[in-house]
């Protein structure tokens, strides 16, 4: 089968997406091996893991690509335990690293909330997966596809959370002295802004070459300044700080 031109762009976009994500996450969780601090690598595989949504297009693209076939359009059930299955593990480890930073003392109570929604919605997803599968979602294509309400809304509770607990978690450097590590705080908040943007864009509107363009190049925005705000080097510092 032909690929169009948008199934293209979105197969090609989701490979870019996804491989950034994953560098960008590898080199934050790198710094657990030098600085022993478990916060890093808990960050590091949850940035790789905000990236899941996008890795069942990515390897569709290439199967279709690569056969001449529908990827995995025929296999919808595979698709979509791909894209979710691992996102509460994902967020569990985020609010794992938040925790080890703040909320110190209510580490215990919000684990256990996280841990409580996260089997909740494996467990409906699961059900719903091997008995209506619709009810899951609806593949448009080898790259596209539109969620039904249920997992919209556990996505949707999923952004708000990162979200705000993404602004928490800069917020504490914004109170620093010290320039960069204010600096960090400002990129991180930025990029959970990003992300939670350009991922309601890709998910929430029509598929466009103009709505997808913009919605990517936000996701790609969004992990450049992850990237800093944990890892910050030196172009950034000279960039943001006018470090000479």
């Amino acid at each position: 089968m032909a690929l169009s031109e948008l199934t293209i762009l979105s197969g090609v976009f989701s490979i870019i997406v996804v491989v950034i994500y994953t560098y960008v996450g590898l080199r934050i969780a790198a710094k657990y091996l030098e600085l022993k601090q478990k916060v890093f690598l808990f960050v590091g595989i949850t940035w790789i893991g905000l990236a899941s949504p996008w890795w069942p297009s990515s390897v569709s693209f290439l199967l279709a690509l690569i056969e001449g076939g529908n990827g995995l359009q025929d296999t919808p059930e595979i698709y979509f335990m791909i894209g979710n299955v691992m996102i509460p593990l994902f967020l569990l480890l985020w609010m794992l690293a938040l925790t080890d930073l703040i909320y110190q003392d209510k580490r215990k109570i919000i684990i256990i909330l996280i841990l409580i929604y996260g089997v909740a919605f494996e467990a409906v997803f699961f059900w719903l997966l091997f008995t209506d599968i619709n009810a899951v979602g609806v593949l448009q294509g080898p790259v596209d596809v539109e969620y039904q309400t249920f997992v919209e809304i556990f996505l949707i509770s999923v952004l708000v959370i990162l979200i705000i607990t993404g602004v928490l978690f800069g917020r504490e450097s914004l109170r620093s002295d010290n320039p960069e590590i204010k600096l960090k705080g400002k990129l991180i908040i930025a990029s959970i802004i990003f992300f939670d943007i350009g991922a309601a864009m890709d998910s929430g509107l029509p598929l466009t070459e103009i709505t997808l363009i913009i919605a990517r190049i936000l996701l790609i925005l969004s992990a450049i300044g992850f990237y800093g705000g944990f890892i910050l080097p030196d172009w950034m510092k000279k960039l943001f700080l006018k470090q000479k």
